[in-house]
């Protein structure tokens, strides 16, 4: 497969991912963004939200993409704890900022030549991948896990799956 086809293969599954995301908290009250997954807590919905959010804006950066940093950004950073909500912006604020960097994201993607797909990350990702384009593959995955946890809080508080 070539370099291209990976990427547009990329950005095919940020754009799905986008549906996902709508399929998986569609209905959503506000009780159910901030509910733990279980007794012993965990990541919320909404912290699952803007963690994508924030890691796509991210990933987007690094692929050379002109993003202001927000202030929220930190909120939702790697190893960041989902206690509570202060200072988190809306979940819909949230799900539109998740869906327009996605567009540039995605039109960033499919623009990149083979070299700069191949360029170093800088550090590498439990799969091995190293590049530009390993680590969106990465990338893809992480969100797509991230994803399903919220699936499973959507079954968890009675809503019907979306599969």
């Amino acid at each position: 497969m070539q370099s291209s086809d990976v990427l547009a293969d990329l950005a095919r599954r940020f754009r799905f991912n986008q549906n996902v995301l709508a399929a998986t908290t569609g209905g959503f009250a506000p009780d159910d963004w901030g509910s733990a997954p279980g007794a012993r807590g965990g990541n919320t919905p909404h912290w699952i939200l803007g963690h994508l959010a924030a890691t796509r804006r991210f990933l987007a950066r690094k692929l050379g993409v002109e993003l202001e940093v927000e202030p929220w950004e930190a909120l939702f950073a790697m190893k960041s704890k989902p206690e509570g909500t202060a200072g988190f912006p809306a979940p819909a604020a949230l799900a539109a900022d998740f869906a327009a960097t996605g567009e540039r994201l995605c039109a960033r993607l499919v623009e990149l030549t083979a070299a700069e797909a191949a360029a170093e990350w800088g550090g590498s990702f439990p799969d091995g991948g190293h590049t530009l384009a390993g680590g969106a593959s990465f990338l893809s995955f992480h969100e797509a896990y991230h994803l399903g946890q919220i699936g499973l809080a959507r079954r968890l508080r009675g809503h019907p799956g979306f599969a």
